[in-house]
Order: structure tokens, then C-alpha cells, then sequence
């Protein structure tokens, strides 16, 4: 028979055991996000969008704003805000144009969901910053020039 303070340390030290190795086992699968491997594996720019969206016709659009500086001096961080006043947003994607992974991020919104993101990228280079946005079946665009003095994004 152990002494009571010994018995105690090895079922804390057990139970330690046990929990750690359940938080392996036990993989929650409905907070997973989606992921288009395609699209975010892309090497350019059309076929990303292609991947999400297919060849549908996008139109421009002024609902949509984009907040980033004109001219990063270190494009390896680099604030970017994207908001959408067009009712019903389903989804929104942000593209960097000539970055090696051209698809920053493809957010898929719920009924109600206010579009409103902010983010922080890498640039490679001095490049447009796309953003798209599926709205009942339609597609709405509008893109940012922004000037980059020195790169982030190494290509392989």
C-alpha cells in the first residue's frame, strides 16, 4: 500500500496522462474550415480565381473597399482592410496579383455576417490587391495598385 502523498502524485500524474493523450484523440471535425487546396496552391493569379469562382463575368464595383497604403516601404507586413456594402455577401476572396501564392485569404460568410476583414501580408512586389465578392449567384470585384520599395515574398 502507498503512502497517501505518493498515491496522490501518481494519479495526478496519470490523470495528466490521460487527458493530454484524449486531446489527441478527440479531433474536433465542425471547426475545420473549408479548403480549396487548388486555389490557394495556384501559382497565378487566373487560376486562383478560376478555382473559387469558375469563369463566371465579374463586375467592378465602387461597394467594395479596400484599405491599404499606397506605397509599403516593407512588403513584409502589410496592412490591408477590405469591407463590402453589397447586400447578401456570401464570400470574399483577396488576391495580391504577382505574389508567388496569389490567394491571401477566402472567407465564406453566413446570412447576417457583416464583410469586414483586416489582415496583414506579405507583398513580393509592386502588384494590384484584388478582392472579389459572390453575392446571390454574382460576382463584384475592385482592385487596389500598391507600390511595394522592398519585397517579402521569396520565390521559389
Amino acid at each position: 500500500m502507498y503512502p497517501r502523498r505518493t498515491l496522490l502524485k501518481k494519479i495526478s500524474g496519470l490523470s495528466l496522462y490521460i487527458l493530454t493523450l484524449l486531446s489527441f484523440i478527440y479531433v474536433p471535425k465542425k471547426g475545420w474550415a473549408k479548403w480549396n487546396q487548388k486555389a490557394f496552391q495556384a501559382k497565378e493569379f487566373k487560376n486562383s480565381l478560376e478555382a473559387i469562382y469558375g469563369s463566371k463575368s465579374i463586375e467592378p464595383s465602387d461597394q467594395i473597399k479596400i484599405e491599404a497604403p499606397d506605397v509599403a516601404e516593407n512588403g513584409l507586413s502589410v496592412p490591408v482592410s477590405v469591407s463590402s456594402f453589397i447586400k447578401k455577401t456570401e464570400n470574399l476572396s483577396i488576391f495580391i496579383e504577382d505574389n508567388p501564392l496569389p490567394l491571401i485569404a477566402n472567407y465564406h460568410l453566413k446570412a447576417g455576417m457583416i464583410a469586414d476583414f483586416s489582415v496583414r501580408v506579405k507583398v513580393a512586389k509592386s502588384t494590384n490587391i484584388h478582392v472579389v465578392i459572390q453575392s446571390q449567384e454574382k460576382l463584384f470585384s475592385n482592385s487596389k495598385k500598391i507600390q511595394v520599395t522592398l519585397g517579402g515574398c521569396a520565390e521559389d
